[in-house]
């Protein structure tokens, strides 16, 4: 009872503590609590417990406090989900990966950062892979892998080659091995020419599984992998890693039959774990059966039952299937060495029970198959047992064939397994063909389109030309030849559009030189007036750009027709820039357009028909923006408006 009156306080408090600051407060804190729990995973102040204590808290803070901060929440629960860090155990950190993922989710699309949503998923992937849990893994992994597809940069593409070569080596099927080492190697020939932040641990991770790859097949590859680990030991601060060597290189010794030489170093290796209290994770329980198989060896059967027993233990507490699995056939070994037969006959089983649960998770096997299996293992539990008093030969033969109809069974599930993979692939490869193929005709069909509007509008710009030539009325005349550059503006856009390697999207500062020319030309002022654009390269969505090129045409325009009267030449400057909106929190853009001519009075009424006074108006209220004059050694015209997003 006051163990929940504790809590209930506890949580209280934590819920007091989240309303009684602000957002910006409680994110701070958060983040504090969070690197305080990252500080607790190294050496020599390692203590898991500290760190899921400060990872509970940072998240139980962001999880009371309102509005909920989904960003922060997801990136802290990646801390949490990375088995780099080894916080909380695995059944845990399984549970956890989901709400992670349901936060991320929550995230608006505009201010997702699809690296954070690929670190989710993929150690949310990597753990069910370990739990034996291979299908939802690899729907994971695929939808990992979807997030980075067309992301270019090198830093990210090393990245999901590490990562590809750690799921597919850990898949467990020998044609995903092969191809999971090939990615590693290519990793660590990227990451070892790098200087990329998770460059030391991507290294790691690669070490560690070449040396499991190679083992005792390639005695050589093995060293060589081992010797660049322990080159990078002296700067892991992660005791996992540490541990990880002593357990590597007594496997090592016991693969060479030096089985002396290996004690040393697991036993050196448990001590480390458990001064740590770290006996939950998979080295802790394979030193155990490593020890095991040196009692084994040296004939001391009861301290190898020991050590095989406290590795399945281990095992056991952190639900991890296959482990368990192979820890019950080394008890049924010692036992079947011993003479034992009735313990190595229910070991065999229990083996058997779960070694099946295993290989129907992984090959989809039907529940109807697994109740059938499961029955003709208990019938056959039966038989066995009424045949107890039968010689040892008959026995052993029952075992033997039981183990070869097993291994076929296993054989054929994994066939099966690799040619539905082969199909699947495939189809996915013949669908991205189909998507590409698709993407590039209409494409095309676009550009296509742009070119013939512009075409177009070249014809109208034409046919205005042709109609002004013909009339005498000079006022008719200037409002033919203002309609013209109008549709020669936005014919710019439609070419450069067309031409350009983006569809949607105009590059400003190009289009503003090719504008003023145009403008230039039809005036005869090339000679005179000079016109400047000084900006960084700018890129807006076609919309935005077209009505822009409509307002500086007009502009331009005014310009060349009022503002150098009775001058020999003048300058006209044009620029369009980013302009931060502190009270929004968004960023404006500003066009102005300089001229050093005569100025404009505050009252003068526009010249003209003032038909381009309008349309710069009806623009302007278009754009949501604000235009302002200024007379300031010439006129200079302002125009504020909204950044519109490209699609």
């Amino acid at each position: 009872m006051k163990s929940y009156f504790f809590f209930f306080l506890v949580l209280l408090f934590r819920t007091s503590l989240a309303q009684n600051h602000s957002p910006e407060q409680v994110v701070a804190l958060s983040k504090t609590y969070q690197e305080k729990g990252l500080y607790f995973r190294e050496m020599p102040h390692f203590d898991r417990d500290s760190t899921v204590y400060y990872f509970d808290k940072a998240a139980a803070l962001l999880q009371n406090s309102e509005p909920l901060q989904y960003k922060i929440l997801a990136e802290l629960y990646r801390d949490i989900t990375d088995r780099a860090n080894r916080s909380h155990n695995f059944i845990i950190v399984d549970s956890l990966a989901p709400i992670g993922w349901s936060y991320y989710e929550k995230i608006p699309d505009d201010q997702k950062d699809k690296v954070l949503g690929y670190d989710l998923l993929i150690n949310w992937a990597l753990i069910k892979i370990i739990r034996g849990e291979p299908k939802p893994g690899l729907e994971l992994f695929e939808k990992a892998m979807n997030l980075l597809k067309d992301d270019p940069r090198p830093e990210i593409q090393l990245k999901v080659l590490n990562n590809k070569g750690r799921f597919y080596y850990q898949y467990g099927l020998p044609e995903e091995e092969e191809i999971g080492i090939q990615y590693l190697k290519e990793s660590i020939n990227g990451y070892q020419n790098s200087d990329y932040p998770e460059k030391r641990e991507a290294l790691v991770v690669g070490y560690k599984l070449l040396t499991y790859h190679f083992g005792n097949s390639n005695p050589d590859s093995t060293d060589f992998y081992m010797d660049r680990f322990q080159e990078l030991l002296p700067e892991l601060t992660n005791p996992f890693h540490h541990a990880w060597y002593y357990y590597s290189i007594g496997n090592n010794l016991i693969d060479r039959g030096k089985f002396v030489e290996a004690k040393p170093y697991l036993i050196e290796n448990i001590k480390l774990l458990e001064d740590y209290n770290l006996t939950t994770i998979d080295i802790y329980q394979f030193s155990h059966s490593l020890l095991g198989d040196i009692a084994k060896e040296e004939g001391r059967f009861d301290d190898a039952i020991a050590n095989y027993q406290k590795a399945k233990n281990s095992s056991i507490a952190i639900d991890t299937k296959s482990n368990t699995a192979y820890f019950i056939w080394k008890l049924y070994g010692v036992y079947e060495q011993m003479g034992d037969y009735k313990k190595a006959l229910e070991h065999y089983i229990e083996y058997s029970e779960a070694n099946n649960i295993i290989e129907v998770e992984r090959n989809e096997r039907s529940l109807r198959e697994s109740e059938l299996q499961v029955n003709l293992l208990q019938q056959d539990k039966k038989l066995i047992a009424k045949q107890q008093e039968q010689t040892i030969y008959i026995v052993a033969l029952f075992i033997g064939t039981l183990l070869l109809g097993l291994l076929f069974r296993n054989y054929r599930l994994k066939q099966r397994s690799n040619q539905k993979l082969e199909v699947l692939n495939g189809e996915l490869a013949q669908k991205n063909t189909l998507l590409d193929k698709r993407n590039a005709e209409n494409e095309l069909l676009l550009r296509e389109i742009h070119h013939r509007v512009k075409n177009n509008m070249e014809v109208v710009s034409s046919l205005l030309q042709l109609q002004s030539s013909q009339i005498n009325d000079p006022s008719v005349q200037e409002a033919m030849i203002s309609s013209q550059n109008r549709v020669h503006s936005m014919g710019i856009i439609h070419q450069k559009l067309y031409q350009g390697d983006h569809l949607s999207s105009i590059e400003m500062r190009d289009y503003f030189i090719n504008l003023s020319e145009n403008i230039l030309d039809s005036f005869n002022a090339s000679g005179k007036i000079k016109v400047e654009c000084n900006m960084a390269k700018l890129i807006l969505d076609v919309d935005t750009a077209i009505s822009i090129g409509l307002i500086t045409n007009e502009l331009l325009t005014n310009s060349l027709k009022y503002a150098f009267e009775g001058k020999d030449s003048g300058t006209i400057k044009i620029s369009l820039s980013p302009i931060s909106n502190e009270e929004e929190g968004e960023v404006d853009l500003q066009l102005i357009i300089r001229d050093d001519g005569i100025g404009k009075a505050d009252n003068q009424p526009s010249k003209g028909t003032g038909f381009g006074t309008q349309l710069v108006d009806l623009l302007t209220r278009q754009l949501g923006g604000k235009l302002t004059y200024e007379n300031n050694n010439g006129t200079v015209v302002s125009l504020l408006f909204k950044k519109t997003n490209i699609a």
